[in-house]
């Protein structure tokens, strides 16, 4: 089974133009943006695809933006590559993404939540004021002493994104900011002034939570049908309960990117998807993990890449079925019945199969379903417990990717 990841950006990977192809190509895209519009009540395809990069660039635009494109990418992957996550992970504002696509927020809500996170953490300093500096190095501590040098009771810098191995962001007052930049040029180490508006995930941001978890509680969440690893704790959320509190801390606390990724490999992740505009993600993880493939569906090139990846990764559906057969224990030993109810079906499988590799293509929703139906014959003459036959066919459904096709499949009924 090839474990694969979704992962969503966050603010910073806005360009004027984002999800413009996309609304294009795919009426299920422009569908979402309209549907983003609706929420917030101004058209949001004209500030993506027609407002100059500053406009794109306020908080309160550039996070429903940015959300909204990563959606309508995500309800177009999931319609036409038919793959389903087993874990999904969002950057700062993406981990909101990451819940709505996990089914945990509606995308209504969703966007005017991410509106009005905009407009609090805008209005926390004033224009100017604040900002967030990108550093190069992998001496962290000394970093953080740095910055801990610097900071005075009304001045604030701290570090706000552990984002890869070599990469660290550092956000506060732009005062104290500038004086760590200063240090760390006499140092020579490099660092680059970010493109927000904002100084996010630090405790300027702390009066800002109040208000949040003030906004939060307006809404309904749901439970999940994808997990989703917290910004805060770098673990899968537990439930539906965890989104307030964790939503409401990830404002002014750092952003742990690189825990979240070694969390991911530890959960035996093999490949992931950087669903949003752009592929600052993909860059991050060639820095933490440079041996898990990542494809970032903003591009064409990886598109091509992601489907080629799942064709060679995914193990037919009717090749996965026959080692079902051998691999399920056999617990009726009436030989009769088993020639009837394994060998038979077996043949007819095993001969179908090759039927389908013998012409060259993949087997059809119709042939597969006659493969279930031979497994669940199977099933029954092996006396195959129900729990074991549940596990077996979520496996089949897995490692044949074809999660999408199978998603509403009638467990009950067995």
């Amino acid at each position: 089974m090839m474990r694969k990841a979704f992962y969503f950006p966050g603010q910073g990977s806005q360009y004027v133009g984002m999800g413009k192809t996309l609304c294009e190509n795919s009426k299920i895209a422009s569908d979402v943006f309209a549907e983003a519009s609706d929420a917030l009540s101004f058209d949001l395809k004209k500030l993506c695809f027609e407002s100059d990069q500053a406009n794109l660039t306020l908080t309160q635009n550039a996070q429903p933006a940015i959300l909204t494109t990563s959606v309508a990418m995500f309800r177009v992957l999931m319609d036409r590559h038919m793959i389903k996550p087993d874990l999904m992970a969002g950057h700062s504002l993406g981990e909101i993404t990451a819940l709505t696509c996990a089914g945990a927020i509606d995308f209504a809500d969703a966007v005017r939540i991410v509106r009005k996170r905009g407009e609090l953490m805008q209005e926390a300093v004033a224009p100017e004021a604040g900002c967030m500096v990108s550093v190069l190095t992998r001496d962290v501590e000394k970093l953080e002493h740095i910055c801990h040098s610097v900071t005075q009771s009304n001045e604030l810098v701290s570090i706000s994104n552990y984002n890869s191995r070599t990469q660290t962001v550092i956000s506060g007052h732009r005062k104290a900011v500038d004086k760590v930049v200063t240090l760390l040029n006499e140092e020579g180490l490099k660092s680059v002034y970010l493109n927000v508006s904002a100084p996010f995930h630090c405790g300027i941001m702390q009066p800002v939570a109040t208000l949040f978890e003030e906004e939060l509680n307006k809404y309904r969440f749901t439970n999940f049908t994808i997990p989703v690893l917290s910004n805060v704790t770098a673990k899968p959320y537990l439930g539906s309960e965890d989104i307030i509190p964790n939503l409401t801390a990830q404002i002014y606390t750092p952003v742990r990117w690189v825990d979240c990724m070694l969390y991911a490999k530890k959960y035996m992740i093999q490949y992931g998807v950087e669903v949003g505009p752009g592929h600052v993600l993909k860059n991050l993880m060639n820095n933490i993990f440079g041996d898990t493939p990542i494809f970032a569906y903003d591009h064409t090139n990886d598109i091509e890449k992601l489907e080629k990846h799942i064709q060679n990764t995914a193990i037919p559906f009717l090749s996965r079925s026959l080692g079902i057969f051998a691999a399920t224990r056999n617990n009726n030993w009436d030989s009769e019945q088993y020639q009837r109810g394994v060998i038979e079906p077996y043949s007819k499988l095993s001969a179908l199969q090759s039927e389908i590799e013998n012409e060259g293509r993949i087997a059809t929703e119709d042939e597969m379903q006659q493969a279930i139906t031979m497994l669940l014959t199977m099933f029954k003459t092996k006396q195959t417990s129900r729990e074991e036959q549940i596990a077996r066919l979520k496996e089949l459904f897995r490692d044949s990717n074809t999660e999408t096709i199978f998603e509403h499949f009638d467990y009950n009924a067995i």
